[in-house]
């Protein structure tokens, strides 16, 4: 599974072959969490395994969508239909656990379980009220380690993002038509010292590093 915090594949929107900026209609459900961090799961193997599965559900799909990109092929309506159907399962899934248990951190579910946490709420566009509590749990988890500031970043942009407001660290972009275009940032001269907050590298190179994932690839002659 590739690593949440260091690719970009979660990181955009899509709008270009029939396939809308929101890949998800909004049904917003709020959900009210017990934990901060879910301690008490300590390392539950049954848990751990179905979270890394439902985390290699969620990344095969946008590993197709990268390989189509960088083909430069079109996303139709019918993949990002499919990509729909995977992160509506997922998140009805996730929050079942979260609602159990609280935040699955790493010394719970160990880092690929926590990372697979990550993907699927990151992705659960279409209930920003579940990301909205499950980002409040997060940020409780990055001051002990449990959860990495750059996750925190990610999912506060795609919150604001679509909600229709700036996002603070820039790590959220679009496609359009081929071209890489970063959504609003709020106070954007300052953007590299609140993403160094975090733990994150400055935003230029965080950009080139999308642009050479979703760019097309010259086809070898």
């Amino acid at each position: 599974m590739a690593t949440a915090w260091q690719d970009g594949k979660d990181r955009i929107h899509h709008t270009r072959g029939g396939m809308p900026r929101t890949l998800i209609p909004l049904l917003a459900v709020a959900l009210t969490v017990p934990a901060p961090v879910a301690a008490q799961v300590e390392n539950d193997s049954a848990l751990v395994r179905a979270l890394v599965e439902h985390g290699r559900i969620d990344q095969a799909i946008r590993d197709t969508m990268v390989r189509k990109l960088q083909a430069g092929e079109q996303l139709d309506s019918a993949f990002g239909m499919r990509m729909m159907a995977i992160d509506s399962a997922n998140t009805t899934w996730l929050k079942d656990v979260v609602a159990r248990w609280g935040w699955p951190g790493r010394s719970a579910v160990g880092p690929e379980g926590a990372q697979a946490a990550f993907l699927i709420v990151q992705h659960a566009t279409h209930d920003t009220a579940f990301q909205a509590s499950a980002l409040a749990l997060m940020r409780q988890g990055v001051t002990s380690g449990e959860v990495p500031g750059q996750a925190v970043a990610m999912l506060a942009d795609r919150i604001a993002v679509e909600r229709g407001q700036r996002q603070q660290y820039g790590t959220q972009a679009r496609l359009t038509d081929g071209r890489l275009v970063l959504d609003p940032i709020e106070d954007s001269a300052h953007v590299d010292e609140r993403r160094a907050a975090l733990g994150m590298s400055p935003l230029g190179v965080y950009v080139r590093m999308l642009d050479s994932m979703y760019t097309a690839q010259p086809k070898p002659r």
